[in-house]
């Protein structure tokens, strides 16, 4: 260290107090990083890496980003991982004696972004808090733009339990970035969770911060009480340690106090309805499973909101429906208000497209980065308020007046910032213009000699043309040589003595006159106080709205609320969903009911619906049997779906439904290998099982979609049978239940245990092969149409009739079919094909439109393909043909 140079010495030292994070160092203009630091920024950001003399023998590696432009390389950063602390000149360096004041002013991570493109509009970007004491586990989730506050804490009979629960709440989330206590960094399994399985970005944080009365005096400061008791958090040790360790990380990172933080919010799980990540990812909440994308899944067809406030609020209740059916009813009284109101809703639509997010306006408030513009956008949001007013008191909603405050509608907030901010400001405030005219005294004096300066150039430019005779002379200015008179060299002659050369160029010279001299002075110095008054002012402006942060975020959410209404409301309308009723019995009845992101996909004019009746009674869990692609797995899930949905408050895509409140539900669906953890795909739904098996109550829905096929058939049909028993059995579950299968086996439960029935798919044989009805009925499938959709799928026909002739011995229940069927070989076919018409051999009778369909066909890559991808091909080639 004694041998760097003094500047190289602050910027190690400095760097010290983020060893975990890119330093960037301000220098002029610019954004220095040097040493680790800039090998990796050079190499992330794909920048020039050079050398700077260091004191050292070798020169140590820099790189550097324009300060105007480091916004962008400091996303690029963020969103690849990295943690970025910005280090500032804080002293002018003309009164520096020595080297320049530096200090960090703020350190960015994916969970501390303020506002960029990192952020999605209509999804909450959360940092999270993690404190583990034995089996129990403190929770602090922040949204720092938005505010948004929430904490929990799981107290756990073994570290499975909690495992198991954290592992719901990170996939609920989803944050961006979590910090850890020692307890829970050195747990293998959860840091694995959280690392791998999610991919989130990880910290240890020191011991000391999760201290519980160090968190209480903290958390009680942010929010201004004088006990926990007023946040519901008092003798919750848990998750005061771990809000109070997030509040100081805050603290630490941003240097700055967040005063739109204003509210924090204590859940538990009898809150909502907890999903587990397997039932979010089998249902695709938010997200398809192959493509990760929120188009095709629920919230895509259910999410028309107009704001992203709304769409947040929208997600978060589709990932947390709720239990309380009083709420539940509240919440569908407002969708029912809209719904029937159909004709001012896009009304309603309009007036909300002028609503900014109201809710990061107020974070970048807080964090001091909210600019003119941002302002104007807040102005705009508030004056839609009135307008608000109005259609609420038009619907005559009851609900609806309880959900939004016509009281309060921040008008002398909108009046402030009115007589206070030009309407055409600029987003820089050195642009001028800013504050308007008539607010400030001084600004408007200030103001008044710039333009009066102006207005004397121009003059003076029309005198000295007229004076000179030179009729392209101009007055001009430059930040170098101010004010100047330019003349061009073929007119030098006519230059008045009294001119003073300013400076020479090739193709003119530049002079200047003791008056303009006299004039530049008083203008430059009109624009300088002009700028540094409004700034001044602007500021002046912001602290007083900072005041105001608590009542915009309470009307932010009964906006955001509005709208994730609207369009609940906007969907039941345009599908044709229908109100359910909510009751307290365990009964789920579905008449004709649908599949929302399916049928959006195909068309409600080629949706097959289908009823359903689970009771507590004599239909508590249905076997339903049939092919694959005949419908099974979709009926489960459009079942589950409507259950959910109308535990949101939605109406719901059926002709009618009539749903008991149930406190989970679960599904294990499909087959995938865990190859982090790994986990093989018959372990992976095994673990999934027995999840279900111990959590699972006599009020919940499970759905069931083939257990048991990763293993041997009679050790699958075994432990199907056996899950079946112990769900139906009311002494250890009897939860509502819906099993597919292709175990025929299991079809005999029905006569075995009261309250089983068997159901199956509608199925249709023709000539030409079998047609899927898409119809539930009950009474088991008589057989499983496998080598039918083998057919389907494009086997060569060779195959198929081995397949069939195979099957045809197994089923005769033949001795002999090893020696005669097992080692006989197959069949020898002429040229490549059996002697039974070839599907593809009739395509010379085929019409145009037949042809192309075959075409289309044959190109099929149908193993990568979905069952909805499927259905849809089918869909577009019988329009063609």
């Amino acid at each position: 260290m004694a041998q760097l140079t003094p500047m190289m010495m602050q910027y190690l030292q400095i760097h010290e107090e983020v060893p975990d994070a890119l330093l960037f160092f301000r220098l002029g203009d610019f954004y220095e990083m040097f040493f680790d630091d800039a090998l990796t920024a050079s190499r992330e950001l794909e920048i020039a890496l050079t050398g700077r003399d260091c004191g050292l023998e070798e020169r140590a590696p820099m790189c550097g980003v324009p300060h105007h432009a480091a916004q962008n390389y400091i996303t690029r950063l963020v969103e690849k991982g990295y943690k970025v602390a910005i280090c500032e000149q804080v002293e002018d360096p003309k009164d520096a004696k020595g080297i320049v004041r530096r200090e960090i002013i703020r350190i960015i991570s994916p969970g501390t972004i303020s506002d960029g493109k990192l952020l999605e509009s209509k999804k909450n970007n959360y940092l999270m808090a993690l404190y583990l004491e034995k089996n129990a586990l403190g929770m602090a989730s922040l949204d720092v733009s938005t505010g948004d506050f929430f904490v929990t804490q799981i107290e756990a009979k073994t570290r499975e339990q909690w495992i198991a629960q954290l592992s719901d709440e990170l996939g609920r989330l989803l944050p961006a970035e979590v910090i850890l206590n020692s307890a829970m960094f050195k747990d293998e399994q959860a840091l694995g969770l959280v690392e791998n399985r999610f991919g989130i970005l990880a910290s240890l944080y020191p011991e000391k911060y999760f201290n519980v009365k160090n968190g209480s005096k903290r958390i009680t400061e942010q929010f201004n009480v004088f006990a926990l008791g007023a946040l519901d958090l008092e003798h919750r040790e848990y998750a005061i340690a771990a809000a109070g360790a997030l509040l100081q990380y805050l603290d630490e990172t941003q240097k700055r106090v967040l005063t739109h933080i204003k509210t924090v919010r204590y859940y538990n799980s009898n809150d909502f309805m907890v999903l587990d990540l397997s039932t979010r990812r089998n249902l695709e909440l938010t997200q398809t499973l192959r493509t990760l994308d929120k188009k095709g899944s629920l919230l895509g067809v259910l999410d028309k909101t107009v704001t992203a406030m709304g769409g947040r609020t929208l997600r978060r209740w589709v990932e947390a429906p709720l239990l309380n059916r009083a709420r539940i009813l509240e919440r569908q009284g407002c969708v029912e208000a809209f719904f029937t109101n159909a004709a001012h809703l896009p009304n309603f639509k309009n007036i909300m497209t002028r609503v900014y997010d109201l809710e990061r306006l107020c974070g970048k408030l807080s964090f001091g980065t909210i600019n003119p513009k941002d302002l104007l956008a807040l102005k705009q949001s508030l004056s839609t308020l009135p307008l608000i007013k109005d259609f609420v008191e038009l619907l005559d909603s009851d609900k609806l007046r309880h959900l939004f405050d016509t009281d309060d509608l921040l008008t002398d907030i909108w009046e402030y910032i009115e007589k206070s901010i030009d309407d055409e400001a600029p987003m820089v405030i050195k642009d001028g213009h800013v504050i308007k005219t008539g607010f400030h005294h001084e600004i408007d004096t200030f103001r008044e000699a710039a333009e009066k300066g102006q207005d004397w150039i121009r003059e003076l430019e029309c005198q000295e043309r007229e004076r000179t005779g030179i009729k392209n002379l101009k007055v001009k200015y430059n930040r170098i040589f101010g004010y100047f008179i330019e003349v061009t060299k073929s007119n030098i002659a006519q230059v008045p003595e009294d001119y003073i050369r300013k400076q020479t160029l090739a193709n003119a010279e530049r002079y200047f006159t003791p008056e303009l001299k006299e004039m530049e002075n008083k203008i430059l110095g009109a624009q300088e106080g002009l700028l540094r008054c409004e700034t001044q002012v602007f500021q002046e402006i912001r602290d007083e709205l900072l005041k105001e942060i608590p009542r915009v975020q309470q009307k932010a959410r009964e906006v955001a609320e509005l709208d994730a209404i609207y369009s609940l409301a906007s969907v039941a309308i345009t599908n044709h969903y229908v109100c359910p009723q909510i009751t307290e019995d365990k009964i789920v009845q579905i008449h004709n009911g649908r599949h929302p992101v399916v049928e959006d996909m195909v068309g409600n004019q080629h949706f097959i619906g289908n009823d359903c009746t689970i009771n507590d009674d004599d239909q508590r869990m249905l076997i339903i049997t049939g092919p694959n692609m005949a419908g099974k797995s979709t009926f489960i899930r459009q079942v589950a779906i409507i259950t959910l949905l109308a535990q949101i408050g939605s109406f719901v895509p059926a002709d009618s439904a009539s749903i008991g409140v149930v406190d989970r539900i679960f599904t294990r669906v499909g087959a995938s290998d865990d190859l982090a953890s790994g986990q093989s795909t018959f372990m992976v739904e095994m673990t999934e099982v027995a999840n279900i098996l111990k959590n699972a109550t006599n009020r919940s829905l499970v759905i069931l979609d083939e257990i048991g096929r990763g293993t041997s058939t009679f050790d699958g049909i075994s432990i199907a049978w056996a899950v079946v028993e112990y769900l139906h059995n009311e002494d250890s579950i009897g939860a509502k239940t819906l099993f597919a299968t292709h175990y025929h086996e299991l079809t005999e439960l029905e006569t075995l245990k009261p309250g089983i029935k068997n159901f199956s798919i509608r199925l249709k044989d023709t000539p030409d092969g079998v047609i899927f009805l898409r119809k539930i009925i009950p009474g088991p499938a008589d057989q499983s149409y496998g080598i039918e959709v083998a057919k389907l799928a494009g086997f060569p026909v060779a195959v198929t009739r081995r397949a069939q002739e195979i099957l045809g011995h197994l089923e005769s229940g033949e001795d002999t079919y090893r020696q005669e069927l097992l080692v006989k070989e197959p069949p020898v076919l002429v040229g490549g094909k059996g002697n039974q018409l070839n599907f593809f051999d009739v395509a010379k009778s085929m019409t145009p439109e037949e042809e192309a369909a075959l075409g289309i066909i044959r190109d099929l890559k149908i193993d990568e393909m979905s069952p909805i991808e499927v259905m849809n091909v089918i869909d577009q080639l019988r329009k063609k043909i």
